[in-house]
């Protein structure tokens, strides 16, 4: 059986060691190595993953700002940490888009190792799956104080930035309450080594531990999405004046609009108040899909891999009213050209509502970056619901040879197939010649 069809880390005995921030996990995992186990730090993945995936990069760019990123392309650490750290839906944000790529990595060195003891490190392992992975879970602690001296020696932060550090994190009691072992690590060095010691000699023989089942690592882009299972071929989809769509959290940081059940936000008719409109972030990406999948019976497939590409290569606008999201237009902008694609709506009822609203967004930001047209590529079936919001913003059909010379390339180069073109004239150029 190879590696890829193993269902086991057999032959392993697999230890998770986990603890608070400066709390003397890499002295423990340093004395592990140097007693022969593989030593694998999630941490570091994660810097890996930073300095040289270039989606990754190109995704975190995306959803925390171009100042993120260096010269070279890489993630620079420090004044993300300063955001994430700040913000904790940012954080579970920045988790949500570096997780899934962190257990392919584990997975592929615990099946790939030949050792047969392996020690993990993640600072996170009791939130998620790779808890149940391990034979046992080793907690490191010290008092905070202790904390707040290592950080500022020995990672040079300032005082405030590590006392915030310290602040983010959970009660080092919660992860102390499920450890197998704890290390205590505000005393000397020799301290910790002789505890080390002391737990490692008391490792249970690993030819004699119950294999432990992989990490889950299914394919997402093959699985169906939460809440779908009407929309495949077995059976039909829902009306849409009953939509069933599975709420999501909403993830701005400003006060969520009052909720409401699917069926009244399709019926009822909503102020312009009660309409969010906003960018989308990474942690959209299944409410994206989900409504995708819905507003076209499912004929539209698009993986996730490659919505997150496109969030690093342009933006999308999303109405939501409460918790649930019920457009989404793709929106992007190229040498005062602003482009408007990928239109999608459900429930139906809430095309007028929401489209009027992310249309307005749309010309304030066009209008903000100093656009001269606004292009919308509708498909050549849309709804006439959808042709007549348009049409209420002022967008109309024009022979493309009365357009500019940079409007018609910029047409040409982005028309998807089977579409057809509407404009809205932001700034006249053609009154003062072309460009």
């Amino acid at each position: 059986m190879s590696n890829n069809e193993a269902a086991v880390y057999a032959g392993k005995l697999i230890v998770g060691l986990t603890g608070n921030i400066a709390t003397g996990k890499t002295a423990v995992m340093r004395l592990a190595a140097e007693r022969g186990a593989l030593t694998i730090d999630a941490d570091k993945i994660v810097h890996e993953l930073m300095d040289s995936d270039a989606n990754m990069q190109a995704a975190i760019a995306v959803a925390f700002g171009p100042g993120v990123r260096r010269e070279d392309g890489r993630i620079n650490r420090r004044v993300l940490g300063k955001i994430v750290f700040n913000d904790p839906q940012a954080l579970t944000d920045l988790e949500a888009m570096v997780h899934p790529a962190v257990r392919h990595e584990l997975d592929k060195r615990l099946l790939e190792s030949e050792q047969t003891i392996v020690f993990v490190e993640a600072i996170k392992l009791l939130e998620g799956e790779l808890a149940d992975t391990c034979h046992q879970i080793w907690v490191t602690r010290c008092t905070p104080g202790r904390q707040l001296e290592r950080l500022r020696v020995c990672r040079g932060m300032e005082t405030e930035d590590a006392k915030q550090r310290i602040k983010s994190q959970p009660p080092q009691e919660e992860k102390v309450a499920q450890a197998d072992v704890v290390i205590d690590t505000n005393g000397l060095m020799k301290d910790t080594e002789l505890q080390f010691n002391m737990a490692w000699s008391r490792l249970p023989d690993p030819a004699a531990v119950e294999d432990k089942p992989r990490l889950p690592l299914p394919d997402e882009d093959d699985l169906p999405l939460p809440g779908t299972e009407e929309l495949t071929p077995k059976t039909t989809a829902p009306p849409p004046t009953q939509p069933k769509p599975k709420p999501k959290p909403v993830t701005e940081k400003k006060p969520p609009l009052p909720t409401k059940p699917a069926e009244s936000v399709a019926q009822a008719e909503l102020s312009p108040d009660e309409i969010q409109v906003r960018r989308a972030r990474p942690s959209d990406i299944p409410s994206i899909l989900l409504l995708i999948q819905r507003a076209t019976d499912g004929r539209v497939k698009m993986k996730r891999k490659d919505l997150l590409l496109a969030l690093s290569e342009r933006g999308y606008f999303l109405g939501q009213v409460g918790a649930e999201i019920c457009a989404v237009m793709g929106y992007y902008m190229d040498s005062q050209v602003a482009q408007v694609d990928e239109i999608y709506f459900y429930p139906p009822e809430m095309t007028q509502a929401t489209g009027d609203a992310i249309l307005k967004e749309i010309e304030q930001s066009a209008f903000a970056h100093m656009g001269q047209i606004i292009v919308a590529f509708l498909p050549q079936d849309a709804p006439d619901t959808l042709r007549q919001i348009f049409a209420q913003h002022g967008y109309e059909s024009l022979p493309k040879e009365e357009l500019a010379r940079n409007w018609q390339l910029a047409i040409d180069e982005s028309q998807p197939e089977n579409s057809k073109f509407v404009i809205k004239i932001m700034n006249d150029i053609r009154k003062v010649g072309d460009q």
